[in-house]
């Protein structure tokens, strides 16, 4: 489904503020993989997403999905075909805009727009239902407007929009990060039926190495712009928060430095 080959990427070269944010990255996902991915800080977890989002060009290397070389095509371009969840739930949806406004928009991504009326009946039904599985009583707020909601409530909506129309990828990026812990357990539950319905293909990357154990079917470890481990199947699933630590010490040759991640 999704294939980087050796991804290099440096902001601000030759300048003293030069960071080599990827170097020789390479990574394959297989059609329904669930990957969640740690690393610390500067590890280039977030550069990684934005390199196949097209957010900035990549240096060197090539990004194929599902068969089609994607590495020269526009930001706008993609969407089309990878969902996108922010850390910032003010991300993602447009606040002055009503919740069935907002859902219109994301139903009619990749298709031509023109003037017809704005959203139909058999649309509203639509967006009703889909709602409902949400279980945070939003269905009957359809006309509230988006700024109104609470972070969990917005972020759970932007999830639900950024898989409206089957994504061929869908990237997490620390969507939970930005909640207190029991509302991040609501949307990580949202996260898990949304993923399992549709089957998607999904990178989330997470500072929580308990929840990056429990889900998903694959882990993998970043550092400095690099893959240092990539566990799947049973041997992630026993794995330990103490192993992983140790696994990144052996790796990396350094202790793991992210306060947030060994606080969680």
């Amino acid at each position: 489904m999704l294939i980087l080959s050796d991804i290099h990427k440096t902001f601000n070269k030759g300048t003293v503020n030069e960071k080599r944010a990827l170097n020789g990255l390479n990574l394959t996902l297989n059609d329904g993989d669930f990957v969640t991915v740690i690393g610390g800080n500067g590890a280039g977890k977030s550069t990684m997403l934005n390199m196949i989002t097209g957010v900035y060009p990549i240096d060197s290397g090539s990004i194929v999905l599902n068969d089609t070389d994607i590495t020269k095509w526009t930001e706008y371009k993609r969407a089309k075909f990878i969902g996108r969840v922010f850390q910032d739930p003010m991300m993602g949806t447009a606040a002055t805009m009503e919740i069935e406004e907002n859902m219109a928009l994301a139903n009619r991504r990749g298709k031509s727009r023109g003037l017809k009326r704005g959203i139909t009946k058999e649309e509203r039904e639509f967006f009703k239902e889909k709602l409902k599985t949400l279980d945070l009583g939003l269905e009957d707020r359809m006309t509230s407007k988006v700024g109104l909601l609470s972070g969990g409530q917005r972020q759970a909506l932007t999830l639900l929009m950024a898989t409206l129309k089957k994504p061929e990828l869908l990237l997490l990026d620390e969507h939970t990060a930005a909640l207190d812990p029991k509302t991040a357990a609501k949307v990580l539950e949202i996260t898990e039926n949304i993923i399992k319905e549709h089957n998607l293909t999904t990178l989330m990357i997470t500072h929580n190495m308990r929840d990056a154990i429990r889900l998903g079917n694959r882990l993998i470890m970043m550092h400095n712009g690099n893959i240092i481990f990539d566990v799947e199947g049973e041997e992630k699933k026993n794995l330990k928060v103490s192993q992983l630590l140790e696994k990144f010490e052996q790796a990396a040759g350094e202790e793991f430095a992210n306060d947030r991640m060994l606080l969680s």
